[in-house]
């Protein structure tokens, strides 16, 4: 059984949130209720008790004036310190005085000179930060905000905000860390509203980023807030928000619970929902369902499915009658099933979902009349993806290859509705591809109709037989199909031209992909995207040997594109290194570091500078480079697999290169690369024979033709004494090294050494 993943709207979200931060940066304002008191109780000019005294009542009636009494020392003499405290707090009142009247832009420069002069004035920021956010200063007001949390790392008013506020800018992690830390506060009282309000506030942060088992943790604490109000300290509005908020409802924290595999606890929240009677019992009674099936219950929860369907509700789809599915098996009463599907089709005729899953059944029943007959009957009346795509499995199971591709091109000509259905279509796609006849007779009926001056294969037909060609391998008649939808459909050229140089790219067919390039670049309608076709020339022409003719593109494509564009400059300094130009390839990585250094290429281009290194002798160099990387990101499979593999090659920090590689082959499993380097490593330690199975699955992977591998796996047999398997995967090493564009001498070299020592 299982259950769609539930999108949450953000936008939604962040309107409510924001109404709570509201009211958290009024409190926070009210941290300098003294200083304002202060400045109301002093006398105002305006008024009529104010009156500045006239020169006349300020003469003495005496001879001569009074003496001037002794200047007063302080007892202490004020240091440097605090002389900028108290020119800080200066400042601070004339921001507190100029907010009072409403001179916001003045107040705020006022409380930025205060902590500029004293940095550390924490109850600054208080007024600081809410006032710059009042003035939509929202960058401006998160850097003093985390300055100010710096200072105060258990203010969980603040790190609410903080954090909100970086949820609004879809910097969801960051909002995370500072939220979970707002929940950790010693000063946050754990029965407070404020801390549901938080704990709220996680829950739905976490839920977004389907982080369900903590979501549903946090979601406990607000789940227990409704429940026993008594136990809480919440206002009148917290409980009011917690009582409306769609996301706060019993059904919603309920749905929470059963993602989170707690069924119990959602069977609580679900039935407090139904007896709220404020949603539709029927969707309600679906969960119920589910979570009654979950805690082996289920004539309970098919009791509950009934309503559902008693209803006539759609809202759940496909998944409530394979639920349906899921209790009768569990009752040990698959048998049943066809017959309960059909009593549902005969009382709600017009439930496409049902009708469609129903054609289904009986094609699992091998009932292909029936099957045929209502997929075609349901979509006389509405048309329909999951219609066609039933009627491909239908005649894919039937080995009927022409009314196999007209199912499925009715299917792909339905865009509006792919997305919805990418993942049934990608498995029926996968099905069919693993059966060699059927592909074979798809492109044998796809060929006769794409015959002739006036083919009669239709653009969503070649796309697809292009496509399933692809995917087995046949390149040929996968670039006629392609060449044949760019000729239907002219307003789709720019992404099939793509798609189908991408392809020859991936075949390692550079030459054929230089010529689709060209065809496109040349294509007048595609003017508009011959820059991004340029760019693919580039790769396709090195690839193919012709590093002057890649220079050359580079050239052109930045006519389009511009001089400063750092994609081309990438690209140049790419093909420089690729063709082994170390000397011309190492200024131009550092050039697009220097220029752009958040840029996603970034890192890639220090891979390519240590390995240059490495290459030119300069290990050491090369490690350093790959050693800072590792500080900036631990967890970067590449950077792991990398500097491992060089400590691996030298024989040193094994256990070390060890786990980092370990790490990098966690993230990717089927990296040639990776397994290149554990079955290194694992030699070096001097175990070979568990060395051997990573080699031997690296070499199988059609990136794994490399002749460093297959000298590795060489040499793991020979350890072993296997000897004659040593010398083949030698001879094969040796035959790769010297068929590379560029070979490597020493590689070569110390090859035919070992084969000489046979």
């Amino acid at each position: 059984m299982t259950q769609s993943p539930r999108r949450i709207g953000l936008a939604r979200w962040i309107g409510f949130v924001l109404s709570i931060a509201l009211s958290a940066m009024l409190l926070c304002s009210s941290s300098a209720s003294a200083s304002r008191r202060l400045a109301q109780d002093s006398v105002s000019p305006t008024d009529p008790s104010y009156r500045i005294p006239r020169r006349s009542e300020s003469r003495f009636d005496v001879s001569e004036p009074p003496s001037l009494p002794e200047q007063l020392k302080p007892a202490r003499e004020r240091g440097a310190e605090g002389q900028k405290r108290i020119d800080a707090m200066g400042w601070f009142m004339k921001g507190r005085f100029l907010e009072q009247r409403e001179e916001f832009k003045a107040a705020l420069e006022a409380y930025e000179k205060a902590v500029q002069i004293d940095p550390g004035a924490a109850e600054v920021y208080r007024a600081l930060i809410p006032l710059a956010f009042g003035l939509n200063e929202a960058d401006k007001a998160m850097n003093y905000a985390l300055k100010a949390i710096e200072l105060m790392p258990d203010d969980f008013l603040l790190l609410q905000r903080v954090g909100i506020n970086l949820a609004t800018k879809d910097k969801v992690p960051e909002a995370i860390r500072l939220i979970e830390q707002a929940s950790r506060s010693t000063k946050l009282d754990k029965l407070s509203g404020q801390y549901v309000a938080i704990m709220r506030d996680l829950a739905f942060l976490y839920l977004i980023t389907s982080q369900i088992e903590k979501s549903a943790d946090a979601f406990e604490v607000v789940f227990d807030a409704k429940t026993n109000p008594e136990k809480f300290h919440l206002d009148f509005q917290m409980k009011s928000e917690l009582e409306k908020h769609q996301r706060t409802t019993y059904e919603a924290i309920g749905q929470v619970f059963l993602d989170a595999k707690r069924p119990d606890r959602a069977i609580v929240a679900l039935e407090r929902a139904a007896s709220a009677k404020k949603t539709k019992p029927g969707n309600i009674s679906f969960s119920l369902a589910q979570a009654y099936l979950m805690t082996e219950r289920p004539d309970k929860s098919l009791e509950y499915l009934q309503t559902y369907f008693d209803a006539q509700l759609q809202s759940k789809g496909k998944a409530a009658y394979q639920l349906l599915a899921d209790i009768l098996k569990v009752q040990g009463k698959s048998d049943d099933l066809l017959p309960r599907l059909e009593q549902l089709a005969e009382k709600d005729p017009h439930n496409q979902t049902l009708q469609f899953f129903l054609a289904r059944q009986y094609v699992d029943a091998n009932r292909f009349d029936d099957a045929e007959s209502r997929f075609k009957k349901t979509l006389e009346r509405e048309k329909g993806i999951e219609g066609y795509i039933g009627l491909a499995a239908l005649y894919r199971r039937q080995n009927k290859p022409a009314e196999l591709l007209q199912a499925l091109s009715q299917a792909f000509a339905r865009e509006a509705e792919l997305e919805k259905a990418a993942e049934d279509l990608e498995r029926e796609l996968q099905a069919v591809g693993a059966d060699e006849k059927l592909v074979a007779g798809l492109l044998e009926v796809g060929t006769k109709q794409s015959e002739g001056d006036s083919p009669k294969l239709d653009f969503a037909s070649s796309v697809l037989l292009a496509k399933i060609a692809t995917q087995n391998k046949q390149y040929d008649p996968a670039e006629k199909f392609y060449r044949l939808g760019i000729k239907l459909r002219r307003d789709r050229a720019a992404n099939l031209y793509d798609e189908l140089a991408r392809m020859l790219l991936e075949a390692r067919k550079f030459s054929e992909a230089v010529k689709v390039l060209d065809d496109a670049i040349n294509e007048p309608s595609l003017k508009n995207n011959r820059a991004a076709f340029w760019f693919l020339q580039t790769q396709a022409r090195e690839m193919a040997g012709d590093t002057a003719g890649a220079l050359a593109a580079i050239g052109e494509g930045r006519k389009l594109a511009g001089d400063d564009n750092p994609l081309f400059l990438f690209q140049e300094a790419w093909i420089h290194y690729h063709a082994h130009q170390w000397d011309q390839a190492v200024p131009l990585f550092e050039k697009f570091i220097e220029k752009n250094p958040g840029h996603r290429l970034s890192r890639q281009c220090q891979f390519s500078l240590s390995n240059i290194y490495v290459q030119k002798g300069d290990i050491r160099k090369g490690e350093e480079i790959l050693e800072k990387v590792l500080v900036e990101a631990p967890d970067d499979p590449s950077v792991n697999n990398d500097l491992g593999y060089l400590y691996a090659d030298q024989g040193k920090n094994l256990e070390k290169a060890r786990g980092m590689i370990e790490k990098a082959l966690k993230a990717e499993p089927d990296n040639s690369a990776y397994q290149d380097s554990m079955g290194w490593v694992l030699f070096k330690l001097g175990k070979p024979a568990e060395a051997i199975p990573f080699l031997e699955k690296a070499v199988q992977t059609p990136r794994g033709t490399d002749a460093t591998i297959f000298d590795h796996l060489g040499d793991c047999q020979h350890a072993l004494g296997q000897k004659d398997k040593a010398i083949e995967n030698w001879q094969k090493a040796l035959k790769d090294a010297k068929a590379d564009k560029t070979p490597d001498a020493k590689l070569i070299e110390k090859i035919e050494e070992k084969l000489k020592q046979k």
